[in-house]
């Protein structure tokens, strides 16, 4: 009798203690609709971009060259390359590390985009802009035209007084994809009287060529991803102080559909790509915690 007595007890303290965990669980999951204080949903971080890539664009053609003997075509070819190496800096870039669902219906309060509070500073700076270009000149000692080939030089280097200060949010219509930082800037463009033309002319000339190689929603060149919107690398901050990744900025080698649009392509010719690599260390510094209860 005993026995059963002892075994009716425990048998109650377990059907006791099941229905407290039962009782817990329920305010468990009422308390999940509650984004409760002290929910860190933001951080404060610094952050390193080391760049080194390289667009290259070459073409191949005609230009047309008028002597008193009549108009000649004298094939000619042109390959630029512009080679961006150098190093961000930013002491703060605001952040958010809590993923939109975990916020629910605070999103509207707390949700924000990337911020760069201070801007960034470039340092270890030795981009280049190169360009090979052929020019249809008149013979002196005969008849018709002949290539002269033209070799330009440019050094590039961030314009004083000016930082970096966007960050950019890519998306493919409504989902957002990445969110990437160009490390281009405001440049002084330096060197030697060319006979192609202006090196700040030319470098924007070569910058929208590079544009088409990309699809839409996806970066450009010199931009860098520091975070993508899947495997959020901005969440990984709520576990890991600090966080270094490879961002891959290679393309595939291009066709003239993706290069100049002016070209007959019965007679021109086009290619163009980017290779290179990237390294991006981002460091926080402190979280941002609600100051109070939200419903989610």
């Amino acid at each position: 009798m005993k026995g059963r007595k002892a075994l009716g007890a425990a048998v109650a303290v377990m059907v006791a203690l099941a229905a407290v965990g039962v009782v817990a669980a329920s305010a468990g999951a009422a308390r999940s609709h509650i984004l409760p204080q002290g929910f860190r949903y933001a951080a404060e971080i610094k952050a390193k971009v080391t760049y080194d890539g390289t667009y290259k664009i070459h073409q191949s053609g005609f230009q047309r060259c008028s002597t008193g003997e009549g108009e000649t075509k004298v094939p000619t070819h042109e390959e630029a390359t512009l080679h961006i190496d150098r190093v961000a800096t930013f002491s703060h870039i605001t952040v958010p590390v809590a993923l939109p669902d975990e916020l629910g219906k605070a999103v509207g309060k707390l949700g924000l985009q990337p911020t760069i509070t201070t801007p960034g500073k470039i340092s270890q700076d030795h981009s280049t802009l190169d360009i090979e270009d052929s020019l249809a000149v008149p013979n002196a000692e005969s008849e018709g035209c002949r290539a002269e080939t033209v070799v330009c030089h440019w050094d590039l280097s961030a314009a004083p007084g000016t930082g970096l200060e966007e960050i950019t949010a890519h998306d493919l219509g409504d989902k957002l994809t990445t969110w990437a930082i160009n490390v281009l800037g405001v440049n002084r463009v330096s060197g030697p009287p060319c006979a192609v033309g202006e090196g700040g002319g030319e470098l924007s000339t070569i910058l929208a060529d590079s544009k088409k190689l990309y699809p839409e929603g996806l970066t450009n060149f010199p931009e860098v991803v520091i975070s993508t919107a899947l495997g959020n690398h901005f969440h990984q901050l709520l576990d890991k102080p600090r966080l270094s990744f490879n961002p891959v900025i290679d393309t595939p080698e291009s066709g003239s559909a993706n290069c100049a649009t002016h070209l007959n392509e019965e007679e021109e010719s086009c290619t163009n790509s980017v290779t290179g690599t990237t390294a991006i260390e981002l460091h926080r510094l402190f979280f941002y915690k609600t100051k109070q209860a939200y419903p989610r």
